[in-house]
């Protein structure tokens, strides 16, 4: 945030030089009208052309400036929220992959649209009115301390308890803000929860449920959001009461010091003119604490964003051609890992296995025994706690993330599509991919049929998580973006588990297609679907508890025979 205001900073210069001229040039037209009117109550005769003119240019001028004010404040506000959002945008896109299991999908989406809104405020109209008030408080008292220096004497002994008063208010304030977004986050959770999971809401009739889940939060955001009203509502009126007092007190100084000949009465003229220009301005530089404390807020919970540290890019191997070759294409050696580096919980415990390339590798085991865990590993979407990685007989520390995860090719029995078209979805696993290379892609994950009987096609519209396909459909897509990233390294999480058999024997001859010369990882709930593995690895307990092929394990009778003989 910082860099992104000074590297607009020669805008704000510029608003801000515009502002003291048009400052300097009221000033000026008040010290004419003031000399006129001491002229006139002298009793001498003047010429109003000598005011005239120069009050015309002073009007043409100051429109200029007020003009050229506006435009460089409300560029250097767009042009600072632009280079928030944009230089925010890229370092999210590239936070550890634990960022996003730790924080909710609400938190973060309030972050990025209802603080930034918040920021952008800030510098759209907090920190411009706050320059402008300045610059109007610095001038006027310049040129008051020129009239009579016991003018300004008077009028800023006036204000030390406005500042106490809203010192305490913008503390409140800011404590009721960070409370805000807390149940915004909330609410924002909640919403989100209840639109993804609306299926199985309205199949169990959970409505009232999750509507009650999100009024209740939505309350205590509203109470919150009323408490912080009437605390700005009794800033808003201390300020006019306590800014009262200065002007009665200003006022009845500059009629003694008139009676006293110490100014004249144009000059008192002029104070009372200027005095408006300066207390409005002292006022809201003093209650505007209470506005930057809760932009501070927001400041707060985008920093913590932007304060995240990037996965890494420091590796030195870039393409698989810098590989080794005729090396195994994985190797785990002791291999520990806990979500959250708690080691009480740990999910992988000392894991040691070999993948051969060219073969193909299956890991079985019950549910929650860490076989996905595996793959985000592999992909290197965790870092390891403990142990060594090597991916084509490299350390994994060496390879550049990008490239390792060029290596590898992923389709899950939970597939996820973009809410764009079907040749989106398929294009997204080559960059500048061709459309003879998407419809071949297709072709290869029997799929291309369907597409072409479709009225729109390829730019048919697969909806939010591709809610207008079937199961099956969005199964073959994702092997169709797989076939189109022609990765050395296939990682299958058993795909045909969630579908019809029509849909399983279409995926299964795909699979076979695209797994066809390539090193391939299978995650195995159907062990019929294993028995053609060159090498089984059984999980349990977070460990390697079997290893061997289909026929070695059965003869083992162990736990790997009693899974196959469940069925």
């Amino acid at each position: 945030m910082v860099r992104a205001g000074l590297r607009n900073g020669y805008m704000l210069l510029l608003f801000i030089l515009a502002a003291v001229g048009l400052n300097e040039i009221i000033l000026l037209g008040n010290d004419l009208i003031a000399q006129a009117a001491d002229e006139v109550l002298g009793g001498q005769q003047i010429d109003f052309s000598t005011f005239i003119i120069p009050l015309v240019w002073m009007i043409v001028l100051g429109t200029a400036a007020s003009y050229c004010k506006s435009i460089f404040g409300n560029h250097y506000s767009a042009m600072v929220q632009r280079d928030v959002r944009a230089s925010l945008g890229k370092h999210l896109v590239r936070l550890p992959f634990s960022y996003f299991d730790e924080k909710g999908s609400g938190s973060i989406m309030t972050r990025l649209i209802s603080d930034m809104d918040e920021l952008g405020r800030f510098f759209s109209e907090i920190l411009p009115n706050l320059l402008v008030n300045v610059i109007a408080v610095v001038t006027a008292t310049i040129y008051l301390v020129q009239m009579d220096v016991r003018l300004i004497a008077v009028l800023f002994a006036s204000y030390p308890v406005m500042l106490v008063v809203a010192d305490r208010l913008s503390k409140k304030l800011a404590w009721l803000a960070q409370k805000l977004r807390s149940h915004m986050d909330a609410c924002n959770e909640k919403a989100y929860d209840a639109i993804q999971g609306i299926v199985i809401g309205r199949s169990y009739n959970l409505y009232e449920v999750q509507k009650k889940e999100i009024d209740a939060v939505i309350d205590q955001k509203v109470e919150q959001a009323c408490k912080s009203t009437r605390i700005s509502s009794m800033g808003w009126v201390l300020k006019n009461i306590i800014t009262t007092i200065p002007v009665i007190l200003c006022y009845l100084f500059a009629l003694y010091e008139t009676m006293q000949g110490r100014i004249t009465v144009g000059e008192m003229l002029a104070f009372t003119v200027i005095l408006s220009r300066i207390l409005n301005p002292i006022g809201d530089i003093v209650f505007c604490a209470n506005d930057i404390r809760e932009a501070g807020v927001s400041l707060k919970r985008i920093r913590e964003i932007d304060n995240q540290e990037e996965e890494r890019t420091d590796g030195r191997i870039h393409t698989l051609s810098q590989a080794g070759a005729d090396v195994p294409a994985i190797e785990w050696n002791g291999v520990c890992f806990a979500y959250g580096g708690s080691k009480e919980h740990a999910v992988l415990k000392n894991m040691s296995f070999r993948v051969e390339t060219g073969t193909q590798t299956a890991f079985v085991g019950g549910s929650g025994e860490g076989k996905t865990t595996i793959f985000k590993l592999l992909c290197g979407f965790y870092d390891r706690d403990e142990g060594q990685y090597r991916l084509f007989g490299h350390p994994f520390e060496e390879w550049d993330l990008e490239a390792a995860r060029s290596c590898f090719s992923e389709v899950s029995q939970n597939v996820f599509l973009f809410p764009g078209t079907i040749w989106q979805n398929v294009a997204c696993g080559k960059e500048h991919a061709t459309d003879e290379e998407v419809v071949q892609a297709c072709r290869n994950a029997n799929i291309h049929d369907f597409i072409a009987s479709l009225p729109e096609g390829y730019e048919t519209l697969v909806g939010e998580r591709g809610v207008r396909l079937s199961g099956g459909q969005r199964q073959r897509i994702s092997i169709a973006r797989a076939f189109l990233k022609d990765a050395p390294i296939l990682l299958l999480d058993e795909p045909t588990a969630a579908v019809d058999v029509e849909a399983e024997q279409k995926i299964q001859e795909a699979v076979e297609r695209i797994a066809s010369g390539r090193t391939v990882i299978v995650i195995a709930h159907r062990l019929s679907t294993i028995r053609n593995a060159g090498r089984i690895y059984v999980v349990n307990g977070g460990k390697i508890a079997e290893t061997g092929n289909h026929g070695e394990l059965l003869e083992r009778r162990g736990i790997y025979a009693e899974m196959y003989a469940k069925g």
